[in-house]
């Protein structure tokens, strides 16, 4: 009797250290995928910061006679993004891709998220894989979110903490 029920404790030893090993590669798969996802959304956000940058004032009218006239209809222009991050991660991006070094991680990082090209010729073009081309991407974006956070510590150490004049601190709410 002694004999099975070491067999049987053996066995559900072995069994817990399975599942315990099952359950730690599955967090840790689902960690690596949270942080490819948390990425991509940044980068996405990025790239229609960038799209809609634009937005912030209307277009200027191109001939003197169309300048004159007043704007007909109801349409506006949409409200642009206004997100603190994105003019840093924008420098950086902008740092990255002049250098050399990281000018294949840069095509694959653009040409997803900035030409949403077709992933299969990226990858053609670049001589390897699909899931390399994603793999550089997010390299990419990781290093550039880095840099980002370098660029704006600077920039808020070298920027006074208070506003310069009294219009940018909004002096009518003081009254």
């Amino acid at each position: 009797m002694s004999i099975n029920n070491g067999i049987k404790r053996t066995v559900a030893m072995s069994r817990n250290r399975v599942e315990a090993k099952v359950a730690a590669e599955r967090a840790d798969k689902d960690a690596r995928l949270e942080h490819k996802r948390v990425a991509d959304d940044f980068a996405n956000r990025w790239a229609h910061w960038s799209r809609t940058r634009r937005l912030l004032a209307p277009t200027v009218k191109s001939g003197v006679l169309a300048r004159l006239t007043s704007p007909g209809g109801a349409w506006c222009e949409p409200d642009a993004v206004m997100d603190s991050e994105m003019p840093f991660f924008n420098m950086a991006v902008h740092a990255l891709c002049d250098e050399p070094n990281h000018a294949s991680e840069a095509v694959c990082f653009l040409g997803i998220y900035w030409y949403t090209t077709c992933i299969k010729a990226l990858a053609r073009e670049q001589g390897c894989a699909r899931g390399t081309v994603y793999n550089r991407a997010r390299a990419f974006s990781k290093r550039a979110k880095l840099l980002s956070r370098t660029i704006r510590n600077v920039h808020e150490s070298m920027v006074p903490p208070e506003c310069s004049n009294s219009v940018e601190r909004n002096s009518s709410c003081e009254r």
